[in-house]
C-alpha cells in the first residue's frame, strides 16, 4: 500500500481473534475522541469488524508472539501513533503527534527490564514499553526496527519485545523523544500523573474506562499530581494536598487491603 503524503493516522496490530476482539473496543474509543485515519494490520481479512471503523486494512503473515510488534513498519501514514489492542483513548491525541515535528520516534519510559543484563549499554538506558510509539518511517526508523527484527533472532532466548527495543535504539542513530504516562497510562502496576490522561493501557477493558474517570476526575485545585494504586482488582487515587473526603477514601481502600491480606494469609 502507498504511503499518504503528509498524513498522521493511527495503527494497530491484531493478530488472532483474542486481539481482534479487544481492537475494536480500543479503535471506537479511539474514533470517538479523535478524527484520525485507523489503520489495521492483522493476519486474515475474514475477522468481521464494524464498518467503517477502519480506513485501512492490511494483512501480513504473523508469528503469534512479540514479534508481531515489528509489522508497524507496514504503517500507511507518514507519521503514525501504534497503540496496542489493550488501550483506552479518552481524548485528543494531537499532542502526541506534535512531537514528530521535531522527532522521529516517541516513547514512554518504563521501569523494568533491569534484570536483563546488557554488556556494552549503560544500565543508565531505560526500557521502553512498547504499547504507544509515536514515528515517522525515516530511513533511521526503518534501520532500527530492522536491527530489532534481528536482535530477536540473535537473542531468540529472550522473548520479549521491549527487551530487544531497549538495546537497538541505544545503538540507533534515531532521533527520539520520551512522553508522560498520561499517554501510556499502565494499570497494573502504580503509577504517577500530573496532566490529564489520554490513553490508559491494560485488561480488563471496563477496567479501563472506570480507572480514566476516576483518574481525571480533579475534584479540587490542589489535586493535579495524582498516585494510582492498583490493589488485588481494585485501584485508588490518591491526591497532593488531599481533602478530608479524599483521606477517607484512602482509609477504606487501607482497610480493604488489610483485610484481604488477612484473607490470604490465612488460607497459606
Amino acid at each position: 500500500m502507498e504511503k499518504y503524503k503528509k498524513s498522521k493516522g493511527i495503527l494497530y496490530v491484531a493478530t488472532g481473534q483474542r486481539y481482534i476482539d479487544e481492537v475494536i473496543h480500543s479503535a471506537l474509543s479511539c474514533k470517538k475522541n479523535n478524527n484520525y485515519p485507523i489503520a489495521l494490520v492483522t493476519d486474515s481479512d475474514e475477522y468481521l469488524l464494524p464498518n467503517g471503523l477502519f480506513d485501512h486494512l492490511i494483512i501480513k503473515r504473523a508469528s503469534y508472539s512479540y514479534r508481531d510488534k515489528l509489522l508497524i513498519r507496514y504503517s500507511p501514514f507518514e507519521q503514525t501513533i501504534f497503540m496496542d489492542t489493550d488501550t483506552y483513548v479518552c481524548d485528543k491525541l494531537d499532542d502526541l503527534f506534535r512531537i514528530l515535528d521535531f522527532r522521529e520516534f516517541a516513547i514512554h519510559q518504563a521501569d523494568e527490564g533491569y534484570e536483563f543484563q546488557m554488556p556494552n549499554l549503560s544500565n543508565a538506558m531505560p526500557e521502553f514499553n512498547t504499547g504507544v510509539i509515536a514515528y515517522k518511517l525515516t530511513p533511521n526508523v526503518e534501520k532500527l526496527i530492522d536491527a530489532w527484527e534481528t536482535s530477536f533472532e540473535t537473542n531468540s532466548n529472550i522473548i520479549t519485545d521491549q527487551y530487544h527495543l531497549r538495546k537497538t535504539l541505544y545503538e540507533s542513530e534515531v532521533k527520539f523523544a520520551i512522553f508522560s504516562s498520561a499517554y501510556n497510562f499502565i494499570v497494573s502496576y502504580p503509577n504517577f500523573v500530573i496532566q490529564k490522561v489520554k490513553i490508559l493501557h491494560g485488561r480488563p477493558f471496563n477496567d479501563l474506562i472506570t480507572i480514566a474517570d476516576n483518574i481525571n476526575n480533579i475534584r479540587h485545585k490542589d489535586a493535579w499530581r495524582r498516585m494510582y494504586y492498583p490493589y488485588n482488582k481494585t485501584h485508588f487515587t490518591l491526591y497532593q494536598n488531599p481533602k478530608n473526603e479524599d483521606l477517607l477514601r484512602f482509609l477504606r481502600f487501607s482497610i480493604r487491603s488489610i483485610l484481604g491480606n488477612l484473607k490470604r494469609y490465612l488460607k497459606l
